[in-house]
């Protein structure tokens, strides 16, 4: 008798293990979110939802730390999120030992897919997993309810889908620079890097039908792709600078700005790395002026609107220079950019 227990008892304890093996993501997952990309699609399409795609680090990134505690993992969050989305957890976590083969495989695609570059980073996105909006980083408000004020932000984004649609189907029945303004509407209401590379047909069908430019149309959407190569071009440099060394760095930069000629929010982009690279080789002055060029370029954008603090955090005042504070650290390389 003790043996044939035994032996149900072995194969108990076996069914589970395969059952367990059989289910990866529903003992990953936190409950109330999905970690697979096709399954929050299928989701999305049946409950008529927006995709809430959260890009994360969950056991090194402190700001996604704060986001978790602060909202995901709070009631308001929890009861009110899932009335109009899908939760998706995308989690590239040090520790993966939990992970699936699908999940780690699937996280630097989408990454890649919705030009991720910090985290973390929340995508939301239709039962197509075409994107509408973006936020990128997490600060805690200083007062109130942070998950129903996250929840009511994120309720007004979801409106911008409305906006979308509705421009693009104005298009389906227009024709010429008159169909031309109906995708820009569409588009334009969406992070422009993510119109540029998830909508890339729409931008060349605008661009087509715009050839002359006489809406203005062809010329703004060929800016903003350049925007896209050159920001692809100053990754590619920061990438190499370590190896490369502060000389051959700024060398770079001022080869890529001869080469495309940036204006805008993208030529601040590129000397707000080109000034890191200065104050990596010590040269203060030249690392300083090239903050306060970037600012005046776009005083209201993410960048232009944080100079300030790094000139303050890392620069003393003195007649005809500008040094390092002796009790500061060298400036991060992405100090305007999530943490990763």
């Amino acid at each position: 008798m003790n043996k044939i227990w035994l032996i149900r008892g072995s194969m108990a304890a076996l069914m589970v293990g395969v059952l367990l093996a059989q289910a990866p993501n529903a003992v990953a997952a936190e409950k109330g979110w999905l970690v697979s990309f096709e399954e929050a699609k299928a989701a999305a399409a049946k409950e008529k939802k927006t995709i809430f795609m959260e890009f994360t680090g969950s056991d090194w990134c402190p700001p996604c730390k704060a986001l978790a505690k602060n909202v995901l993992t709070q009631e308001a969050f929890k009861t009110e999120a899932p009335k109009n989305f899908i939760l998706l957890k995308l989690d590239n976590p040090r520790d993966k030992s939990k992970q699936t083969d699908a999940e780690k495989a699937q996280y630097p695609k989408l990454a890649a897919q919705y030009k991720v570059t910090g985290v973390p980073t929340i995508i939301l996105a239709d039962e197509q997993g075409r994107p509408f909006a973006k936020m990128v980083g997490y600060r805690a408000p200083g007062e109130g309810n942070a998950a129903e004020a996250y929840v009511k932000t994120l309720n007004e984004k979801n409106k911008i889908r409305a906006t979308r649609d509705e421009a693009f189907a104005k298009a389906a029945d227009a024709e010429g620079v008159a169909k031309a303004k109906f995708l820009d509407q569409a588009i334009s209401v969406i992070d422009t890097e993510l119109a540029v590379s998830v909508y890339a047909d729409t931008v060349k069908e605008i661009i087509g039908l715009d050839a002359d430019n006489s809406a203005g149309l062809k010329a703004k959407y060929e800016g903003i792709q350049q925007g896209t190569v050159v920001k692809a071009e100053i990754a590619k440099i920061r990438r190499s600078s370590q190896g490369a060394g502060p000389a051959a760095t700024i060398k770079a930069f001022d080869g890529l700005i001869t080469k495309y000629k940036p204006s805008g929010q993208v030529l601040q982009e590129v000397l707000f790395a080109k000034s890191f690279a200065h104050f990596q080789a010590k040269q203060m002055v030249e690392a300083k002026d090239l903050l306060l060029q970037a600012k005046k370029l776009a005083p209201k954008s993410r960048i232009g609107g944080q100079i300030d603090g790094i000139i303050a955090r890392y620069f003393t005042e003195k007649p005809g220079e500008a040094t390092p504070k002796k009790d500061e650290a060298t400036p991060k390389k992405d100090e305007a950019t999530p943490k990763k």
